[in-house]
């Protein structure tokens, strides 16, 4: 059976969510650069990263603002951040199943939506720290297994794991790249993926984080902003100079996917469809490994988000600026047309398979969302 890309998982919780409401059909068709439109923004404040959930679209920014994307338009779900401090906020990521989004930022700001429930969960300086998070990853079922990865402008990553009572347990604070800010973090399966840091560091881990390797990029001489974790033999990572960076498990490639060398600061991975964003409103397309589509928008704003969705592909950046187009289908495996995944174990696919089985969120696409419950997360240290 192949496997399912998070946008199948995503699509099938997608077709629960908006039963009686928006047909499949009309959620996925083939785009041109005619359907990315901007689309109508409930803020005017920077919107720094974006990820696909089980109820559409998400986007975080400024003043704490976590935005989502219903079939009637965008609307502000979270104002303020979890603390009702306006912390600005950096990273987004949703739990395999789309039922909950987690969000990083300012002062060490950690929140949890749960889209289901409504619940908003205050995670904030877990270990008493409040640096600033850059951006996070998440692997696991909503509420269940959770596995979050958080990382911050010490270069420090923090790891919790959802515990039997309800508690997010630490794990020991460990510096993948020696301490350089981590700008991206991406997990390709529960306990395996890769960060980039501001000193061209690309570290992969295994282990679920105890132990990272070095795998580049030795000659690179720009920035890096981002990164997309698809496989062990299947990484992006967004840089300066209008370049993404292909990793096949053994050499990087750098490809110039911007004649006028603007900066490309979000990439986002599904299968062999991809999608990066950057500077001047202007948008990317993989059309293969080493391939990218350019799209000109009609917005000049710095583009800092960017998320392949199962309804909607998005892209989020500077004064609230959203992009917006029905999704494409998209496409299992990796550059070679085979599982970029293929190393990983049988239990990892098995988590994949029990996300598309717990995928059944029964929501009102129109309704709006909002916070009906608040609650104050609690932090557990290991029994050692």
């Amino acid at each position: 059976m192949p496997r399912q890309t998070r946008r199948d998982v995503l699509r099938l919780a997608t077709v629960s969510t908006t039963a009686g409401v928006l047909g499949l059909g009309s959620a996925v068709a083939q785009s041109d650069d005619s359907e990315w439109e901007r689309a109508d923004s409930p803020t005017g404040k920077a919107l720094n990263d974006a990820v696909d959930t089980a109820a559409g679209p998400f986007a975080a920014g400024a003043d704490g603002n976590v935005i989502a994307r219903r079939e009637n338009g965008w609307q502000t779900v979270v104002a303020y951040g979890p603390q009702a401090r306006s912390r600005r906020l950096t990273g987004i990521d949703a739990t395999d199943d789309g039922r909950a989004v987690w969000f990083v930022g300012g002062s060490g700001v950690i929140g949890e939506y749960n889209v289901e429930t409504r619940t908003l969960t205050n995670y904030s300086a877990p270990k008493g720290k409040t640096s600033t998070w850059e951006d996070c990853a998440v692997r696991g079922t909503a509420g269940e297994n959770e596995r979050v990865y958080f990382v911050n402008g010490s270069g420090e990553l923090l790891v919790g794991v959802r515990q039997d009572s309800g508690a997010m347990q630490y794990e020991e604070v460990l510096k993948p790249g020696g301490g350089s800010t981590i700008p991206g973090i991406d997990f390709h399966a529960r306990e395996a993926g890769h960060v980039c840091t501001t000193s061209q560091f690309v570290g992969e881990t295994a282990d679920g984080g105890e132990t990272w390797e070095r795998i580049g990029i030795d000659f690179a001489g720009g920035a890096f902003f981002d990164l997309a974790s698809q496989g062990q033999r299947d990484v992006n990572v967004a840089a300066g100079s209008g370049i993404v960076y292909r990793y096949d498990g053994f050499r990087w490639t750098p490809h110039v996917v911007d004649d006028k060398r603007r900066a490309i600061r979000a990439v986002d991975r599904d299968g062999t469809d991809g999608l990066a964003a950057g500077d001047g409103g202007t948008i990317y397309e993989r059309r293969s490994a080493g391939q990218w589509r350019r799209h000109e928008t009609d917005v000049e704003s710095k583009l800092d988000g960017v998320a392949m969705g199962s309804s909607y592909d998005v892209a989020v950046g500077d004064g609230g600026t959203i992009l917006e187009r029905r999704a494409v289908e998209s496409s299992p495996g990796g550059d070679d047309g085979t599982d970029a995944n293929e190393t990983e174990t049988n239990a990892t696919a098995n988590e994949t398979d029990a996300a598309l089985d717990a995928a059944t969120v029964s929501l009102d696409a129109v309704e709006p969302l909002s916070v009906e419950n608040y609650v104050e997360g609690v932090w557990t240290t290991p029994d050692r």
